[in-house]
Parts: C-alpha cells; structure tokens; sequence
C-alpha cells in the first residue's frame, strides 16, 4: 500500500430525508473525497446551492436528475448517470449511498478501512446460486413497473399475472452470451475504478439485457462481476444473507428493511467490523437515533 490517501467518489441516491443527507455531506466530507448526488426528478423543492455549499473540503456535483420508480430499471439508469459522473474524476472507490444511510464508524475508520483493502470489490451476493424468483427478475418483461402502483396488494397481482402469461413463451436469458452468471445481491456497493471503468463499459448490454426489468438494480452488477475476472477481486466468502461483504448493516428480519428507532442506538454502535454504514433510516420518525450516531462517529464524537 502507497503513502497516498486514497480518493474516494461518495455517489448517492436521495429522494427525502434531506437532512439525513445533509448530515451525509459534513461527516463524509474530506480533502480525499467528493460527492456525486442524484436528487429523483420527483422532488419539487429542493435548494441545490445551499447543498452545494455545505461540504468545506469536498465538491459537490448534483447529476442530471431522471424520475426513479421502485423496482424499475430507472434504478439501474441513477447509478449510471452517478457513475458517469464520477469517472473522470479518477477516484480509487466509487460508493454507492442511499439518502437514508447513516455510519456506524468514525470518518477516520471508514478511510483507514479501504486502505487497508485497497483493491477488494465490496458487493453483497445473497446466495451461491440464484433462485428461480429471482432469476425471473430478468427472464421475463414487466412493462408495468414504471407506474409504480403503490398498493402492494395490486402491485404483486399485477406481476404475478405478467410473469403467468410469459412463462411458457419468453426466457430472456437464453440471449445472453455465454459464460454469463446470474447473481443477486444488494445494490449498494463500493467498487473499485477498474470495476466501475467494466461497468461503464457494459452499459449498452446492462440497458438491452435490463430493460423492462423487475428490480435488477440488485441483479445486474452482481451479474457483470461473476461473470467476469472482477470475481477474484471480493473478499472471501462472499456469499451470505447478512450484508457484511457490502460493509452496510441492514435488518431483513424486522421490517423490508427495518427502519433503525432510537431503540436501536446501542446496538448500532456496537455493530463491529466489517459494517461502515447502516440502514434504513426515517429522519421524520426517529431523528434521535440518526443525530446520536453522526455525533457518536463524527469530528470530536464518542465513537471517533
């Protein structure tokens, strides 16, 4: 490992809880780092140069803003367009953050971890082998999911439908080329340049291959990687329901995921290595717990 500090391109992806992110933008903020923003088109108000300015060592660049549906491969094109963004800047690590991320370790910790990984791709893999229901996600055209019912009870029935009328005439995959590896995982990531330079140059295939999609944010990097030489570069044991090799705390027992209260704030501090960041967070409904952790980790916190 090099003297040099890492750099580090933070690319995030809100839609609400603006002071979550708020807070995002003075904890992470470093002469080592910039932030790359996505702010969802569907947001009316929303003060850019106020955003801009908090960072004091950091620039800020707010992307070209798409509208995002939950589920649609307009999840997939917001990493795009934040990769993009990003690229030229020639960072060392790309990290992918939601609007509702808070840390669980001190700034410090966090850059003192990559350095000492410096070259591993941090992506989540939830199982050695997909499953079918997963594996649907890309096999079959869900032209419905751009409306982005809200009623869940609709929503699946509708999709439930969808795949019954396609299942005995469509199976995308069979174009794909060979030695491709379908994968599912997490879609918050921290990657590498070389990882995210592939990335990039795979976007003509991921929006082919993606397209009509159902929630292949979590199927389409984890897809390129095992498919690729980019396989040797995760950690060890990648596999795993936990969320540990994308550094991100996430409860799936509790909630889809489960929203952290106040409750949890001890739990959260003690949540050991290798967990960076934890989510989800709702600022509205618990403030407590996201305001003691940015304290606990921050400059001059408890936790640094």
């Amino acid at each position: 490992m090099s003297g040099t500090a890492l750099r580090h391109a933070w690319l995030i992806m809100a839609h609400g809880n603006f002071p979550i992110l708020e807070k995002q933008l003075r904890f992470l903020d470093s002469e080592n780092a910039d932030f790359f923003i996505h702010i969802d088109a569907k947001v009316k108000h929303f003060d850019f140069d106020r955003f801009r300015a908090i960072p004091q060592k950091s620039r800020v660049t707010f992307t070209d803003r798409i509208r995002v549906s939950w589920g649609h491969v307009s999840q997939i094109e917001a990493e795009l367009i934040l990769l993009r963004a990003a690229l030229p800047g020639g960072y060392d690590y790309y990290h992918l953050l939601s609007g509702v991320d808070v840390p669980v370790k001190s700034r410090a910790y966090i850059e003192a971890y990559f350095d000492a990984h410096n070259g591993t791709n941090f992506l989540h893999f939830q199982h050695a082998a997909i499953n079918r229901e997963h594996r649907d996600r890309s096999r079959y055209y869900y032209p419905l999911q751009r409306l982005n019912i809200q009623n869940r009870a609709v929503r699946l029935a509708l999709r439930r439908a969808t795949v019954f009328l396609q299942r005995p005439f469509v199976d995308r995959t069979k174009t794909h080329p060979a030695g491709t590896v379908l994968q599912k995982g997490a879609n918050w990531f921290s990657i590498t340049r070389p990882l995210a330079e592939y990335v990039l140059s795979k976007e003509d295939w991921i929006r082919e291959t993606f397209r009509s999609s159902f929630c292949c944010d979590e199927v389409f990097i984890q897809t390129l990687v095992m498919s690729s030489p980019f396989r040797d570069t995760l950690p060890p044991e990648y596999y795993g329901d936990d969320h540990k090799n994308c550094l991100r705390y996430v409860d799936w027992q509790r909630g889809k995921p489960y929203t952290f209260t106040d409750a949890d704030f001890d739990e959260l501090i003690h949540t050991g290595e290798p967990y960076l960041f934890a989510r989800k967070f709702s600022y509205a409904a618990h403030p407590g717990v996201v305001d003691r952790l940015f304290a606990w980790f921050g400059e001059g916190g408890e936790g640094a």
